[in-house]
């Protein structure tokens, strides 16, 4: 357009030449209406190319604000484990995938863990037709045989794991604690994770039975 208006004005200098003031005046008059509009133009350009700037600038906030505050990102995809049930069979957290887990870390040594099984048991009784397992993680507690008969003891009702060969109790208390932010300072530490794998809440310390069974309910 800019091009247009240029060769309309050369080609009246050319048409017109130097014939005098009258035709010189008529060609300034078109210039200064032509320079108004390329003017206007331009301005608005600028304008329509602001209003985008705006309105995109308002959708980015919209989806930030949208993004910080859904509770779909606010939740943390649980790490997988390797360890031992009981009997010696190898189990990994995917096996209880689809349930919704309240997986513990504790220790048989551990006077606030013990408190808290008998709860775990009920809770057990009560959820586990509606998809709830309870998994126990037994830390620095020694051997499947030891911490078999400590589980038979307390009747405990739901799975518990311990190590393969090694520390991998500990590696999984400290995967777990590290990608919530809660650290392996206590036993018993305890984490609610959905059906899909999250981890939507996080105990350190007992709590208990009616705490859990509150905050597990909406996962069912």
């Amino acid at each position: 357009m800019l091009y247009l208006k240029f060769f309309l004005v050369l080609s009246l200098t050319l048409f017109l030449g130097c014939s005098g003031n009258g035709e010189n005046k008529k060609i300034n008059e078109i210039e200064q209406n032509l320079n108004v509009s390329n003017q206007k133009m331009i301005l608005g350009k600028v304008n329509d190319n602001s209003k985008a700037s705006i309105r995109k600038s308002k959708e980015i906030k919209a989806k930030k604000v949208k993004s910080s505050t859904g509770k779909e990102y606010q939740k943390m995809k649980a790490p997988d484990f390797m360890l031992a049930d009981l009997d010696g069979n190898v189990m990994t957290f995917s096996a209880y995938e689809g349930q919704v887990v309240l997986l513990t870390f504790w220790g048989t040594w551990c006077g606030p863990c013990r408190q808290e099984i008998p709860d775990f048991i009920k809770l057990h009784d009560e959820f586990n037709n509606e998809g709830l397992e309870i998994v126990g993680i037994a830390i620095q507690s020694g051997g499947s045989e030891s911490i078999k008969k400590f589980s038979d003891y307390y009747k405990i009702n739901y799975p518990v794991l311990t190590d393969i060969e090694g520390n991998e109790s500990y590696k999984a208390f400290s995967d777990f604690g590290t990608i919530s932010g809660v650290g392996t300072r206590a036993v018993p530490t305890t984490f609610l994770i959905d059906r899909e794998g999250y981890i939507v809440k996080t105990y350190r310390g007992a709590r208990p039975g009616h705490v859990f069974s509150k905050d597990l309910k909406p996962y069912l």
